[in-house]
């Protein structure tokens, strides 16, 4: 790193500025390479002490690498040529370089070293979730279908199972939570910020707005969006007969939810031939992620909960990540994350790594695209259902923008007033959520009713 140092910051043209930041690209390149599979490994199995060493081994060099990259940032900023190398890759090039430099500092490299244990505690937690229901024991992916069972008491009890887990690890997420918001505070102050909000912005790289526009934005769908999603809602009583809507009834239909039809291998089939027919582009990259085995799809156990997509720039290709249950949600991962994963591929000839991925927010753009360009397509997976599917899929995402601006004005809460108490926060989430989802109703659950639902929301 020092002779790349030495080299950009000897060099007598712009030219030999770019060979050396080409040069710096392709380490990058190898090194996010491993460390992405490093972490994956560490998802597939949070009970295998070969993954788990090789992930703590990337997450305590990581701050390390930081600080390399922050001094040829730095080295970018003060350049004479800094205007020529926009002219190379473009605005967004320094925009990055920018923001960067804002996030970090020597001195907080042993606090990020901590912040990411912490987040990786948190993994291991919902990760490691065994749960009794009916004599079976679930993790927290595999609990899901009962959610949305079309038997009432089998849902409820459902809910009351995963949320007994909740409550009797409550204790630990609120110290893990609570000891992650005031390092996050430290972090900020030590770079001079008032408080995490402006670093967790510049870290998310938005670059062109900030709280202002947000709360403008949750308060559009204040104005908007919940009066639609009240109405949704009361249509879903005469759906299905009730009188009133408990939190567990989730589902849309008296004959329960549609369900994806097939075997797991039956379903990536349906999807291979869907993106085949979508478009050549899609295709192409569908079969490279079926036949270079990019796709972890299943639930099982000691498998991290959620979905998500990663990627491997050295070798030019995304990797899906995801818990398959026998829901429709299946599906919702098949067009998703292989919105993301597509448009990952379709940027791995990108000048830089930095231009592999988009901003966090921008990448929805691409995913929940996906979902709806792959509409007539539905029935392959699920037949006389198609229909039903549509109606579930539109309405959730409807709904879940009120539960999505919920969950952000929360965060920025949280951060505004990191002294608070675990009972401050919880009592927090009950006033915002009885805003934004003003029906919601846990029944006679304890713990989502005393305000603690929030803890299971991965990102």
């Amino acid at each position: 790193m020092n002779q790349w140092l030495e080299r950009f910051n000897t060099a007598e043209s712009v030219n030999e500025q770019i060979s050396v930041l080409k040069e710096v690209d392709e380490a990058s390149r190898e090194y996010e390479s491993y460390s992405s599979i490093a972490s994956l490994n560490f998802n597939k199995n949070i009970h295998d002490e070969d993954a788990k060493a090789e992930k703590e081994y990337y997450d305590s060099i990581g701050p390390d690498m930081q600080e390399i990259y922050n001094k040829l940032d730095r080295a970018v900023d003060a350049s004479p040529f800094k205007s020529e190398l926009s002219l190379e890759w473009g605005d967004t090039f320094l925009k990055k370089i920018e923001m960067d430099l804002k996030t970090f500092d020597p001195k907080i490299m042993d606090m990020l070293r901590t912040e990411t244990e912490y987040r990786n505690e948190y993994t291991k937690l919902i990760g490691g979730a065994q749960i009794e229901f009916d004599g079976e024991t679930y993790n927290l992916a595999g609990l899901g279908p009962f959610h949305t069972h079309k038997n009432r008491d089998i849902r409820k009890r459902s809910y009351i199972a995963r949320f007994h887990w909740f409550q009797d690890n409550a204790d630990e997420f609120d110290e893990l939570y609570d000891k992650l918001v005031k390092l996050r505070h430290k972090i900020a102050t030590t770079l001079g910020y008032d408080n995490f909000i402006e670093l967790g912005y510049l870290r998310m790289e938005r670059s062109h707005y900030g709280p202002n526009e947000v709360a403008n934005f949750r308060k559009q769908i204040l104005e908007y969006v919940v009066p639609v999603v009240t109405k949704l809602r009361e249509q879903k009583k005469e759906i299905l007969g009730l009188d009133h809507l408990y939190f567990y009834d989730g589902i849309n239909f008296k004959e329960g939810d549609p369900k994806p039809k097939g075997t797991p291998e039956e379903l990536v089939a349906g999807a291979k031939k869907m993106y085949h027919e979508l478009s050549p582009e899609t295709g192409e990259f569908f079969d490279i992620m079926i036949n270079e085995e990019l796709m972890d799809l299943v639930n099982r156990d000691g498998k991290m909960a959620g979905g998500f997509c990663t990627a491997f720039p050295k070798y030019e290709r995304p990797y899906i990540f995801s818990n398959f249950n026998g829901t429709d949600h299946d599906i919702t991962v098949l067009t998703h994350e292989a919105g993301h994963a597509f448009q990952c591929y379709s940027s791995r000839k990108q000048p830089l790594v930095s231009y592999l991925w988009p901003t966090m927010e921008s990448a929805e753009i691409h995913s929940m695209s996906m979902e709806f360009f792959t509409w007539p397509w539905m029935n392959t997976f699920f037949k006389e259902e198609t229909e039903r599917f549509k109606y579930k899929h539109v309405s959730g995402s409807l709904s879940f923008l009120p539960y999505g601006a919920c969950v952000d004005h929360f965060q920025h809460w949280v951060y505004e007033n990191p002294e608070a108490s675990p009972m401050d926060r919880k009592a927090k989430w009950l006033e915002l959520e009885s805003v934004y989802i003003p029906d919601r109703d846990y029944d006679d659950i304890e713990f989502p009713k005393s305000g603690g639902i929030w803890q299971g929301q991965l990102h």
